[in-house]
């Protein structure tokens, strides 16, 4: 299999491993849940990993802002 894309029924199997290897009971509204949340982690994955680039380096410019001030409140 080339690319980058896993297809939909790889994502379901590794979900299901997950919950599985829990050992934690899971009601069909909690695995819906869950599997919700694990779709949108891994959309969000797929769009910051770059092939080639260490995770160490960071994705994005670290943006703190500043508190406000006594002008600010």
């Amino acid at each position: 299999m080339s690319g980058d894309k896993k297809p939909v029924a790889d994502e379901d199997a590794i979900f299901e491993g997950m919950v599985r290897a829990s050992g934690v009971p899971v009601t069909d509204r909690e695995r819906k849940n869950l599997r919700t949340a694990y779709s949108a982690l891994m959309g969000m994955a797929a769009q910051v990993r770059k092939s080639g680039r260490s995770w160490e380096v960071r994705m994005m410019p670290n943006f703190t802002p500043k508190p406000p001030g006594a002008d600010d409140r």
